[in-house]
């Protein structure tokens, strides 16, 4: 005996505190790991957006001023060709090719871009130059694609490759617009040569990163100008990342790949098109860059966090072992004095329960009339006092709060002799269900059949078997009548948690673990003002004679009783399902004690969601659930308000939607209009139906995204993390 009560003690003080002690060592080095792991991640999340607005704003600048440079080539080419409407015929424009070169060069002399502007005849012959005169004799540009495609009428303006100078060895393109007489006739060409090196010039004095990029590409991926070289590949091919994301953006986009430029690095690219024209202005950004200031930043974190961190782990092991040696020490104090508390508890023990057995059966029926009558009494004079002095209030307080031990011990006395009218027990709820199975089908008939869908791992709940029992049982008659012309009644166990979040929005409901026993059936369904009403004593919408209306009010005073919870979801036309909290059993709790780990608290990054929920405090609670998790919210109460509010808001990328919506559309023909729109938006389904009825009963088919009412923010969460945000 002395043997194992000083190895109990041990046990209990001094491996306790070792335990608490090694918990503090590990946490010491846990936390600010998890604090590091945390701060790295917003900080990458800072540094790509800083990088995204960075981009932004280059992207927005070399548009500009390449944009204003074609905005030039255009008024240049407007203007040559009014100079040349004032000359009759071609033979008028030879006999005067000085003055017009002349007017010409004056007008580009200031454009640094243009390297030279040619009028060509119909032939391709060269006619006047803004940069050199006289011309060579024989010059002729009629080989040309740009020519080409103006002289065979498939367009009015073109934009040539690359091309090499025949009298300068200078890299140039031509933006190139057909001349014609006042009758449609073709007369020519006008041709502005424009300097590859400018737009480099220009790309380069824009660009903020080493491993920056700037491009001009025709809409056919051919490449115009690149800084910082020349791109190995003078056309990206169709399976490109651009080519493949102006297919979806044609204006503008964002896409990432391996560049094509001779370094071969990962880069975020934008782009967006100029007005009128077939080319694209694209700005690369490397990924590199942002992971490397990325860890620079967090790498001054390291240098300050890595010691101190050691440190208070190395002060929390030396506290750890200090702790083993009090203890142990105290251990050998207080063994004696255990050995006594032990003994005189047993001789307590056996003294209460001779007690109770002496005395339960004659004397509790008078204790409890006499604690009513006391009880009646107080509650008069509170009555007739409304408004006491504070020490009567006080004296009043103390004898209510007697009455109410007197009241808990009286109960006590009687679970003892087993006079209780509850026998609550540590139950198997799977057991349970499993044993009613044949009893439900006699009961039900052969036009219902019944599912059942049993949770591994069930948790034992604290109830009465006998009047759970007859609570199911109450459900599925109800749910058969709710079905004359038969139907499907699926009868599930789960484990379950009601967060804070929920016991808020729900009147009575403990925060804490549950066993869900849910009854769905696949009947007519209730509207809201029945779900109201339903618990209400004699309160029935069955004929006359068919049922009392004491079911549900019997059902739910039980589930009560227990300290358990009854939800019911219904809908017109799609059934019923009633869900069944029953606390679970604490001597399990006790038995098996793990640590849980707390959710963390959302910090942004998440997707922009649409909420659709046509109930104001539901949809309230998951916009706020949402936002708790770090999304961007918005919301809507019927599928024709969500498809406008996707029509205009293309940022959204999650539809979080309720099965059952009032109108013309339910969630599922209305997430069907959107997908349809936007092929790339994700759906979330919610319903108050359990997740095996929904797919039972046909609403919707097998694995598709779905989460059960009631929901809590941390199961929101890594379901949104699940669908890949």
């Amino acid at each position: 005996m002395r043997r194992l009560l000083k190895w109990s003690t041990w046990r209990r003080g001094g491996n306790n505190a070792a335990e608490t002690s090694m918990i503090v060592a590990v946490a010491a080095l846990a936390v600010p790991l998890l604090l590091f792991v945390g701060a790295s991640w917003i900080a990458y999340g800072d540094n790509q957006r800083e990088a995204d607005e960075r981009m932004t704003r280059t992207l927005d600048l070399l548009y500009n001023n390449v944009r204003a440079t074609f905005d030039s080539n255009q008024l240049v080419i407007a203007n040559v060709i009014g100079q040349l409407d004032d000359y009759a015929s071609e033979a008028d424009i030879r006999s005067n090719a000085e003055k017009i070169h002349e007017r010409m060069n004056r007008l580009v002399e200031s454009l640094p871009q243009v390297e030279n502007v040619w009028v060509l005849d119909a032939a391709g012959n060269a006619l006047v130059s803004a940069k050199i005169y006289p011309l060579p004799a024989g010059l002729n540009f009629a080989d040309r694609a740009y020519f080409r495609t103006l002289r065979d009428g498939s367009s009015t303006r073109t934009i040539s490759q690359v091309l090499r100078g025949r009298l300068k060895d200078i890299d140039y393109f031509d933006v190139a617009q057909r001349w014609r007489s006042p009758d449609g006739h073709f007369d020519g060409v006008i041709a502005v040569s424009i300097r590859l090196s400018y737009f480099v010039d220009q790309f380069k004095r824009a660009s903020d990163s080493p491993l920056s990029t700037a491009s001009l590409v025709r809409d056919d991926g051919t490449f115009l100008a690149r800084y910082p070289d020349p791109p190995l590949i003078r056309q990206l091919g169709p399976d490109s990342g651009f080519m493949q994301e102006i297919q979806r953006h044609p204006e503008q986009g964002r896409y990432t790949t391996q560049s094509s430029g001779s370094d071969s690095v990962a880069r975020f690219f934008v782009y967006r098109r100029l007005p009128d024209l077939p080319l694209y202005v694209l700005h690369g950004y490397a990924l590199e860059t942002i992971r490397a200031t990325w860890i620079g930043r967090m790498g001054l974190h390291l240098i300050f966090g890595v010691p101190a961190t050691l440190a208070l782990f190395f002060l929390a092991l030396l506290a750890s072992r200090r702790a083993v040696q009090q203890s142990q020490t105290l251990d050998q104090l207080h063994e004696e004095q255990a050995r006594r508390q032990l003994a005189e508890e047993s001789l307590r023990q056996s003294q209460k329960m001779n007690a109770v057995g002496q005395l339960t059966a004659g004397i509790a029926h008078d204790f409890n009339n006499l604690l009513t009558g006391i009880g009646g009494a107080l509650e008069m004079i509170g009555r007739r006092l409304p408004d006491p002095a504070p020490e009567i209030a006080r004296f009043l307080e103390l004898a209510r709060s007697g009455v109410m031990r007197a009241a808990t011990l009286t109960q006590r006395l009687l679970a003892f002799s087993r006079q209780q009218p509850l026998q609550i027990e540590a139950i198997d709820a799977n057991r349970v269900v499993s044993g009613m199975s044949e009893l439900l089908r006699r009961t039900l008939g052969e036009k219902i059949s019944i599912e059942t869908i049993l949770a591994g791992g069930l948790w034992r709940a604290k109830a009465d078997a006998a009047q759970l029992e007859a609570a199911i049982l109450n459900l599925a008659i109800n749910g058969r009548d709710a079905m004359p012309d038969g139907g499907t009644l699926t009868i599930e166990t789960a484990n379950a948690h009601l967060d804070d979040g929920y016991a808020a929005a729900n009147v009575e409901v403990s925060p804490g673990q549950y066993v869900l026993i849910a009854v769905s059936d696949t009947g007519s369904g209730m509207d809201g003002d029945t779900i109201t009403r339903a618990f209400e004593p004699f309160f029935t919408t069955k004929q006359r004679g068919q049922g009392t209306g004491l079911g549900l009010s019997m059902t739910f005073g039980y589930i009560k009783q227990v300290g358990g919870h009854l939800k019911i979801y219904s809908e017109i036309g799609h059934g019923t399902t009633v869900k069944l909290y029953l606390p679970r059993a604490m001597a399990e709790m006790q038995a098996a004690i793990e640590p849980v780990a707390q959710p963390a608290t959302a910090v942004g990054g998440g997707p922009v969601v649409l909420v659709v929920e046509d109930d104001p405090a539901v949809r309230d609670f998951a916009v706020a659930a949402c936002r708790e998790v770090g999304c961007t919210v918005y919301q809507a109460a019927n599928g024709e308000e969500a498809l406008a509010v996707l029509a205009v808001r293309q940022e959204i990328d999650l539809l979080f939607t309720d099965i059952g919506l009032p109108g013309e559309m339910n969630g599922r023909q209305m997430a069907e209009h959107a997908i349809e729109r936007r092929p790339t938006l994700k759906v979330l389904y919610t319903t108050g139906y359990t997740a095996n009825a929904i797919v039972h009963h046909g609403v919707l088919d097998a694995g598709v995204n779905f989460i059960g009412k009631p929901f809590s923010v941390a199961a929101l969460a890594a379901k949104i993390r699940s669908m890949g945000f």
